[in-house]
């Protein structure tokens, strides 16, 4: 199977489950975050973590010619940024977080689920 299909899949599933998440358990993201954000180490291990596996996937799917794959290539990128994001400017990404994030909690759900549903279906 091409890897562009696996990765497809599993960031499809990965948006649809967080979607569902967001819509029925969004009350609970404020105390996840600030839990989160009140741990420096896990905040920088998560930052780790995704920065080992955006980098391994985009050795393996840096694609750019305007097909379906180039949406994945920009979802990792994002995943990458948001890792670096972690390691380099958490208190920003925390203040960026409890500002525009719980405001519209169940749309960013609706819009993850809708991502994730098209991505699973492109793989």
């Amino acid at each position: 199977m091409d890897i562009s299909l696996v990765i497809a899949k599993v960031l499809g599933v990965y948006l649809v489950v967080s979607g569902l998440f967001l819509i029925f358990r969004g009350k609970t993201v404020p105390h996840l975050l600030k839990d989160f954000f009140g741990h420096p180490a896990v905040v920088y291990l998560t930052g780790v973590i995704l920065i080992f596996l955006s980098t391994l996937m985009l050795l393996e799917n840096n694609i750019w010619d305007g097909t379906w794959r180039t949406i994945i290539t920009i979802f990792l990128w994002l995943v990458l940024l948001k890792g670096l994001a972690y390691i380099f400017v958490p208190d920003a990404l925390q203040k960026f977080a409890n500002k525009k994030l719980l405001e519209m909690v169940s749309a960013y759900g609706l819009i993850a689920i809708i991502a994730g549903v098209s991505l699973f279906y492109l793989g």
